[in-house]
């Protein structure tokens, strides 16, 4: 049985061995990391913060942009009993101090020294605070920096080679792992208090109705410190995708044909945007390129409904399709990677006229809906059951 995200980890570990685990851009070029070094480094850093006096219930801030970094920072924490408090990188210092003294924080993370300056700003004030971690190989005085919370780890390791994995699998699913500072509240954020077994609910549920694989590449964008992204990515290292990490949201198109993802979840400013670059490039074109693009639209929207309505579709119609597929959708979807099983939409309404467009083309979007409190999926789109223009139906 999994029942918590530290055994989650521990069984990815067992079951998934691949090169390309994780990926990430550096120097213009995207590095993989094997499932071996991940969980390495996710070992030691948990060791390392045990070492530095890090109990099970203690609070651990994540300030820091989307990388694999963040995501090992988190499971190490996990992983020791620990509690994650993931932070918007957007805050200015005195929301995140707020949110450090609100949440009795012991340790604050940072990714760069350019976050690290909203740290430094409040940092005598405070005072429950025991250790300031850099995820960089060097840092500034008083604060440890990756490479030595490792060693530190390392050392512990080889004292005691199977304390990991006895403190992993001494967390129980009634365990807190997180505390989410909501940004819709009104007011002064409110934490919202996830516990393991709420985490692996909604991770299992999903990938049991839509289905993960292996075998798939996710490109991941959505910010980590939001409940959506990171639940999704508790389901992708549940069922061993391999992660990419997006460099920001403006670089997503260039990223998605670098990337070629099978699966990415995002919302709908994102296929809004698709939406209209297509239709603008549309306008600007010649007559003959706007009548066959509408004829194409109107092909595609007909054989859509036909395939929800699960109505058999004629052999003049596929054929029509077929055309409309090499002139014009094989253009449209190159430009996602050309290898998208689906896409996930939420945070928002999705327009359906633009969620029938991509069906049209035959790229499928699930929209669904979910809040921080509930881990956060309610209900979800299926590939059995969509009815653009809804969440779709409640999940198990």
């Amino acid at each position: 049985m999994t029942e918590t995200l530290s055994q989650i980890f521990l069984n990815t570990l067992k079951l998934y061995q691949k090169d390309d685990f994780m990926l990430y851009k550096e120097s213009g070029k995207y590095v993989p990391i094997s499932t071996q070094e991940f969980g390495d480094k996710v070992k030691n850093f948990a060791l390392g913060l045990k070492d530095l006096g890090v109990e099970p219930g203690d609070k651990l801030i994540i300030l820091s942009e989307n990388s694999p970094n963040w995501v090992m920072t988190d499971l190490a924490n996990l992983c020791i009993g620990g509690i994650t408090v993931p932070i918007y990188t957007s805050l200015v210092p005195d929301q995140i101090k707020y949110i450090i003294d609100n949440s009795d924080a012991r340790v604050v993370v940072c990714s760069d020294l350019e976050l690290w300056k909203k740290i430094e700003a409040i940092k005598n004030e405070l005072y429950k605070v025991k250790h300031f971690i850099l995820l960089q190989p060097e840092a500034p005085e008083e604060v440890l920096s990756l490479s030595e919370v490792h060693d530190k780890g390392k050392r512990l390791d080889n004292e005691d080679p199977k304390l990991f994995d006895k403190l992993a699998m001494s967390v129980k699913p009634d365990d807190l792992a997180s505390i989410i500072y909501t940004s819709g509240t009104t007011g002064t954020p409110k934490g919202v208090m996830l516990f393991h077994s709420n985490f692996v609910s909604n991770a299992k549920t999903v990938s049991e109705i839509i289905e993960f694989s292996d075998k798939d590449t996710v490109l991941s964008f959505l910010p980590l410190s939001h409940v959506l992204e990171r639940m999704v990515t508790f389901t992708y290292i549940y069922k061993g995708c391999s992660i990419a990490y997006a460099e920001s949201v403006e670089t997503v198109g260039e990223n998605l044909v670098e990337i070629k993802p099978h699966i990415m979840v995002s919302v709908p400013r994102v296929f809004e945007k698709i939406y209209a670059k297509v239709i603008d490039n549309v306008l600007a074109s010649s007559a003959v390129k706007r009548k066959i693009f509408f004829w194409a639209a109107g092909v595609g929207k007909e054989c859509g409904r036909k395939k929800l309505l699960k109505q058999s579709i004629s052999g003049l119609l596929k054929f029509k399709n077929s055309i409309a597929h090499k002139l014009v959708f094989s253009k449209i979807i190159e430009k996602t990677g050309g290898r998208v099983r689906f896409f996930v939409s939420g945070g928002a309404a999705l327009s359906k006229d633009i969620a029938e467009f991509f069906y049209a083309m035959g790229l499928v979007v699930l929209e669904g809906y979910g809040l921080t409190e509930t881990s956060p999926v309610i209900a979800v789109n299926t590939f059995e059951k969509i009815k653009f223009g809804s969440v779709g139906v409640p999940i198990p």
